[in-house]
């Protein structure tokens, strides 16, 4: 009976080891699936180009005994002034000119007599290299404040992008370092936050640079900076 009841045993055994097996092995695909490592990675992606463009805005004013005189002799101010720009190279679609203000003079300066009337301008030129020198003359010319000129650059929405991918790329390459010394192969992107050009966050913090909300960052000298900081969490297995 011995040889007929360890035939049974070692046919049994061959039946259910297959099952054995495989649901050993399922465990422990179960708990590599369910167990992965949580990686979290920050990348930086930063585009350089040359300013396009400059906006220069300055105020131009004029001062008579009466309300109409002034306004009359400041708006002489701004045809002159247009004119001047023009045969700098700047189109009158490039030019922008506010309502005339006028209010008494004494309201100014102490003792003052009669009215003096404002108007605020804006000219846009892509001579970016020339704006010191339109500046000065712009001075010449009789403005009386001439503001900081405001940068910017073309194809900003490209750029912006080029930049993100490169932060993304850096990221995903500080990832795949972390994976490979770790024999984790197999890597899935489960979450990616990100800062957006033209806050503190994500700009250059040079003092030579100039903000604006909502926009890229151009740094005085005419180069822009645009600069994207990506923060990537990874699973990976």
């Amino acid at each position: 009976m011995e040889p007929v009841q360890s035939a049974v045993d070692s046919w049994s055994l061959k039946k259910y080891l297959p099952i054995l097996v495989t649901a050993i092995f399922l465990l422990i695909f179960w708990t590599w699936i369910s167990s992965p490592m949580i990686v979290t990675v920050t990348g930086t992606g930063e585009v350089t180009v040359p300013a396009t463009d400059s906006t220069i805005s300055f105020t131009i004013s004029s001062t008579d005994q009466s309300s109409s005189g002034a306004v009359t002799s400041v708006r002489a101010k701004a045809s002159v002034m247009r004119d001047y720009l023009k045969s700098k190279g700047i189109p009158g679609d490039n030019v922008a000119e506010s309502q005339v203000t006028a209010i008494p003079a004494g309201l100014i300066t102490a003792g003052a007599t009669g009215y003096q009337a404002t108007i605020t301008m804006a000219a846009k030129t892509a001579d970016v290299t020339e704006v010191p020198v339109l500046i000065s003359n712009l001075y010449t010319n009789g403005a009386l404040v001439v503001s900081q000129p405001v940068l910017s650059v073309a194809n900003a929405d490209d750029l912006d992008k080029e930049a993100l991918d490169t932060a993304m790329k850096d990221a995903k390459n500080q990832a795949a370092k972390i994976g490979n010394k770790n024999w984790k192969f197999i890597r899935k992107i489960v979450a990616v936050s990100q800062a957006t050009s033209g806050s503190t966050s994500t700009a250059t913090t040079r003092p030579d640079a100039l903000t604006e909300a909502g926009s890229p960052v151009a740094a005085q000298n005419g180069v822009f900076k645009i600069a994207k900081a990506v923060t990537v969490s990874y699973k990976m297995w």
